[in-house]
């Protein structure tokens, strides 16, 4: 069926779009990070946590992540441990300066989101994300 072929080109392009509306939100409003640094720093303010634990909750590969990770360090958003035990793991945690970072830029991720629902109803809302769940699944479960 033709269907099958357009799935990842309508996945991708959503995820451009969405991506460069957030990139030139945080650019006019003077935020310096990236919505992959935004990720990172969002899923760390819920919890310190490995480094690998942080490429698994954000569905990244450990390299990207490690990426990532280094330039917001650089940035002072972030600091890395290295695991007492395992000298190879690091521990992440988010610091203040992190933390006043994702406070000023939830305003403009909010905003951002908002947009994606406009001319939805909650339950094609509801159907989109338990769609795109399923088709996360099917995918999860042939790579295992």
């Amino acid at each position: 069926m033709s269907q099958y072929k357009e799935l990842g080109s309508f996945i991708d392009r959503t995820y451009k779009v969405v991506r460069q509306d957030l990139i030139n939100r945080f650019k006019k409003a003077g935020i310096d990070i990236t919505p992959e640094q935004w990720v990172i720093l969002a899923k760390l303010e819920e919890q310190d946590m490995y480094q690998t634990e942080l490429a698994s909750m954000s569905f990244r590969d450990k390299p990207t992540v490690s990426r990532i990770v280094d330039l917001l360090a650089k940035k002072q958003f972030v600091e890395r441990i290295p695991d007492k035990e395992d000298g190879r793991k690091y521990h992440v945690s988010i610091t203040k300066e992190g933390l006043t970072m994702i406070n000023k830029a939830r305003p403009f991720v909010e905003e951002s989101r908002k947009i994606g629902w406009i001319n939805l109803t909650e339950e094609e809302y509801e159907t989109l994300i338990v769609t795109l769940d399923k088709v996360f699944s099917n995918y999860s479960e042939k790579s295992e």
